[in-house]
This record gives C-alpha cells, sequence and structure tokens, in this order.
C-alpha cells in the first residue's frame, strides 16, 4: 500500500464511520478537539492528521486507530502483523513531527 492509498482510506473510512454514526463534520470536530476546516482537509484527503489527532479522532468515533486505516472488510486489529506496523508508523509520525516542532520552534512542545 503506498503512502497516497493510505492517506485516501483514512479520508474515506473517516467520512464513512462519521456518517455512520449520524455525526456531523462540526460534532466530530469538537469531540476530537480538533477544527471543522481541518477534519474537513483530512477526509478531502489534502491534510494528515498528527497522531494525537488521529487518536482523538478514533476516540471520537468509538474505534481503535487501526480501524481508520482498515481498507478491507476484516477488522485490522484481528491481524497482528498490521497491528504492530500501524503503530510502528505512528510512533515514526509522532517522532517526526516532534522532531520538526523541535528544528521550527526550539523547545519541546
Amino acid at each position: 500500500m503506498t503512502g497516497e492509498e493510505i492517506r485516501a482510506t483514512l479520508s474515506k473510512n473517516i467520512k464513512f464511520l462519521r456518517n455512520q454514526r449520524n455525526m456531523s463534520q462540526a460534532e466530530l470536530a469538537d469531540k476530537s478537539e480538533i477544527s471543522v476546516p481541518f477534519l474537513s482537509a483530512i477526509e478531502r484527503g489534502t491534510k494528515w492528521p498528527h497522531p494525537d489527532s488521529l487518536a482523538k479522532l478514533a476516540n471520537a468515533l468509538g474505534v481503535d486507530v487501526c480501524d481508520i486505516f482498515n481498507s478491507g472488510t476484516q477488522k485490522v486489529t484481528n491481524n497482528p502483523e498490521s497491528l504492530s506496523l500501524m503503530k510502528k508508523l505512528i510512533e515514526n509520525e509522532r517522532k517526526l513531527l516532534d522532531s520538526l516542532y523541535f528544528h521550527y520552534f526550539g523547545k519541546d512542545k
């Protein structure tokens, strides 16, 4: 799966899960502590959420983070290899974002 495919899956699944729960973008954004324009951009695939925001989105939707990336009918959480890869992806993403933050702002969050 390419990065573009991962982003497309994330976008599609967040919107699907939100609609399945009859939530508006405003409701999900509020529960996830992110802005409506940012959520809209995530759902369009033009923005990529920070791992912390991703966790908040998953919690607000009542699913595991890994389920947001599920592109098939089987839940990702049933596949230990996929779960391990997803945890590594999130960990690496967090390290990269923390490094960028430190580089531009010269201090830890």
